[in-house]
């Protein structure tokens, strides 16, 4: 709050304390005041609900009573009347630790975490404001619960609870992103999602399938966009932000822009966020056991117009790891009465072209493999429009309906050392989707949530080679079916809430999808030229929530999720390594069955502990496994020969784990918050370790916060993951790691922010205070050593 501000406040509440018995509730750390307090007597007959200026009438309350005060942001407080006699303010403390939040994710609708049975982290505004990462993908790691993978400097690929890829679902405003081409490896498509506008993200860990359907098996990432601002009758809402961030590491750029306009009827937001990012400069701190891996010692460059290999002259920056992204986002609001609220979303990002720097190490001999390798600008659009009822009658109290459309345009370019074919693949996915969310309230211990949801995409699939000096074009293979693809499902749900008394809440629910895949083939080189697919999926979940005191809660859920698989599972053509993975008809959707128990304590307003341990078994899991394709198990692709693998479901497998989170305010100013999380997966039906399961790993932070300063000092580590335990078909990126696999590592950070004025804000942070050389867990990429980034925020 402004000095002008509490300069009006105080006056407005100096003329309001001399009329009669009131009193004003105020922060103890600025001094700013408190609204929507309540405060009752012992017997809760009298009851009353502090104002905009923090101020309540004590007249209603008898002078023998005693008086309880209660905020979910402050800790609450219980006196006499005749203590506080003659008092014109009291002073309220502001919790450091809030047991209680809201969440949306979980059933589509605002809700308190405390009667919701899942493990759900929630990144808020002033979180998301505060953090230097570059992009919707690593803001995530700043949970401390989720590994970001990544392949490339335009790359981030969360990991949650051993799943990975087209294993997890990703949302943006309600819109599924996941379509027919999300693949089964490392998916980097969250960094079209621009962080910059994110108003919260949501992470919901476990099946999430009864709300959100195929897909999220280990969980939901929902990112929620900020939406218009209404103004009233009288004025014009406006609000402009904008920022600009600076990274040494990488030699980044990045600048934002957004501005809002609202009536009391209408409101406009447009936002514009452009960022380039130069090459990565490594750790130069390293264990000397290390050797030069994760060093980038050669690259390729032509000389007299033939390719040649050239010694990098800085083996700690890593060259191609730069790109540049374009994100611009329109939203436009209209409430034509309290019970209707429509939304219109539109979204674009761009980035150039993004070099695969995993595949521009690869040597063949002493050369290396690739001249060239890299992705083709990433583009997604997205519109849709979303419709709010909020008129209460017999079959719902609220009622959401979405009408989506995305086009996803994903292109791939290669070529050999001394090859002058370049071989282009480019794939169009086009999605449409339409959800309908309805909530059903009965009194204040009754909610039924159900809905429906229609899905389809057409994937449309071409490639050729192209001579580089002469332009001439030949044919090549598609990496998806070439005829084209069409997918469709429809799926309904059906979710009870019931609150059986003020300790217990009952959760249960189910889903059922139906879908249909068709896609043609004029592959030569593939027996069928057609695969049809019907499947079903039914699926269940039945939690409870038990609050035995304000100290302590239990959590309790089985669940099932469920996958159908996409193009991408049955209709890819790919080589990676020394294997080519081919399309195979025969694969069903994928299930798991989850149980999952967490376990809290509570200390009001100083401390949170949360400690949670879930098993999932895996039936029909869709892995890699080795294969034949007309009776011969290698295959000549793109010039080479490469050992056949294919997607299969797999019998049975299973993965099991451990987190565990604090929260503590070890006093007005200081906030100590860490996690560690563990897991450990297997293919029971092959015996070998399962893929995309990540070592242990975590984060330690230590904050002070006072008025308008804070410092944050915290640690980010990850143990080893040995090479006996990663899967024998690709998945953990082996290629990527050591001999023995990919050691452990750790680094100290430091970030310090600080309100420079009303409308400006100013944080630097410094990454990797040490200068530590890394590598995480299956990238193929080396993290940034020291890292000082500069972040100037301006706000009217």
């Amino acid at each position: 709050m402004t000095y002008r501000n509490l300069f009006i406040v105080n006056a407005l509440v100096f003329a309001s304390l001399a009329n009669g018995q009131q009193l004003q509730l105020i922060n103890t750390s600025d001094r700013s005041p408190v609204e929507n307090v309540a405060v009752y007597n012992s017997t809760r007959g009298k009851y009353t609900l502090s104002d905009s200026l923090g101020i309540i009438d004590m007249a209603i309350f008898p002078d023998s009573d005693t008086l309880f005060f209660q905020h979910p942001s402050f800790i609450s407080r219980r006196c006499t009347k005749a203590e506080i006699a003659g008092q014109k303010e009291l002073e309220l403390q502001r919790k450091r630790v809030l047991i209680d939040e809201y969440v949306i994710s979980a059933s589509k609708s605002r809700e308190s975490s405390l009667m919701i049975p899942y493990l759900v982290n929630v990144l808020k505004d002033e979180m998301l404001m505060e953090s230097t990462g570059f992009s919707a993908a690593d803001i995530l790691e700043e949970t401390g619960n989720i590994m970001v993978q990544r392949t490339q400097g335009g790359g981030g690929s969360p990991i949650l609870r051993g799943f990975e890829a087209n294993k997890i679902l990703l949302v943006v405003d309600g819109v599924r992103l996941n379509n027919a081409i999300y693949r089964s490896g490392h998916l980097q498509n969250s960094i079209t999602i621009d962080h910059s506008i994110l108003e919260r993200t949501e992470v919901i860990f476990g099946p999430s399938s009864i709300m959100y359907g195929s897909d999220a098996l280990g969980g939901v990432v929902h990112y929620y966009t900020r939406d218009p601002r209404m103004g009233t009758d009288s004025t014009t809402n406006f609000n402009t932000h904008a920022y600009t961030q600076y990274a040494s590491a990488m030699n980044g750029l990045t600048g934002h822009l957004d501005f809002s306009a609202g009536r009391k009827r209408w409101a406009s937001l447009s936002s514009i966020t452009y960022k380039n990012l130069g090459n990565i400069r490594i750790g130069s701190r390293r264990n000397p056991t290390l050797g030069d891996w994760g060093k980038q010692m050669h690259s390729v460059d032509q000389v007299n117009g033939v390719d040649s290999t050239i010694l990098n002259g800085n083996p700690l920056i890593q060259l191609k790891t730069g790109y540049s992204q374009l994100d611009i986002l329109q939203k436009i609001r209209y409430i034509p009465s309290k019970y209707v609220d429509w939304i219109l979303n539109l979204q674009y990002s761009t980035s150039s072209d993004i070099d695969r720097i995993d595949k521009l190490n690869d040597y063949s001999g002493t050369d290396l493999k690739y001249a060239e390798y890299f992705y083709g600008p990433q583009n997604r659009f997205l519109v849709s429009l979303k419709n709010v009822l909020k008129k209460d009658n017999p079959v719902f109290t609220n009622m959401t309906t979405l009408a989506a459309f995305q086009k996803i345009d994903e292109d791939r370019y290669s070529r050999k050392f001394r090859n002058d074919e370049l071989l282009t693949q480019q794939e169009d996915v086009m999605v449409f989707s339409l959800n309908f969310d309805l909530l059903k309230v009965w009194g204040a211990r009754h909610k039924l949530y159900y809905g429906a949801e229609l899905n389809s995409n057409l994937l449309d699939s071409d490639a050729w080679y192209k001579n580089v000096k002469t332009g001439e074009l030949q044919e090549a293979l598609t990496r998806y079916p070439d005829g084209g693809s069409l997918t469709w499902s429809t799926s309904a749900y059906i979710s009870y809430k019931w609150l059986l008394n003020d300790k217990l809440v009952l959760n249960l629910g189910s889903r059922y999808m139906q879908g249909h895949l068709y896609s043609l083939f004029s592959n030569s080189l593939l027996p069928y030229d057609e695969i049809s697919m019907n499947n079903g999926a039914l699926t269940g979940s039945a939690g409870l929530v038990y609050t035995p005191s304000n100290q302590w809660q239990l959590n309790a859920i089985l669940s099932s999720g469920f996958r159908s698989p996409n193009v991408d599972d049955y209709g890819k053509v790919r080589a990676k390594d020394d294997y080519v993975i081919v399309p195979n008809p025969n694969i069903s959707p994928e299930y798991t069955y989850n149980a999952e128990i967490g376990i809290s304590r509570f200390i009001e307003g100083y401390m949170k502990i949360k400690l949670v341990g879930f098993v999932s078994y895996l039936d029909d899991a869709i892995v890699r496994t080795d294969y034949q394709l007309n009776g011969e198990d290698s295959l000549y692709y793109d010039g080479d020969l490469y050992k056949i693998t294919a997607n299969y479901n797999a019998g049975e497998a299973y993965i099991y784990g451990a987190s565990m989170g604090i929260t503590s305010n070890l006093n007005e100013n200081f906030i100590l918050k860490g996690t560690i999380n563990y897991t450990k997966g297997q293919n029971l039906s092959d015996d070998v370790p399962l893929g995309h399961i990540p070592p242990i790993f975590g984060r330690t932070l230590l904050s002070y916060r006072k008025s308008r300063f804070f410092l944050d000092t915290y640690f980010v580590y990850q143990g080893w993951k040995h090479i006996e335990d990663f899967s024998p078909y690709g998945e953990d990126n082996d290629k990527e790691a050591m001999e023995y696999g990919f050691p452990s590592w750790w680094t100290a950070n430091i970030k310090v922010g600080v309100e420079a004025g009303d409308h400006f804000d100013l944080v630097l942070a410094i990454e990797n205070l040490f200068d530590q050389f890394y590598k995480s867990y299956a990238s193929g990429i080396s993290a940034a050593g020291r890292n000082f980034v500069f972040t100037a925020r301006f706000t009217l």
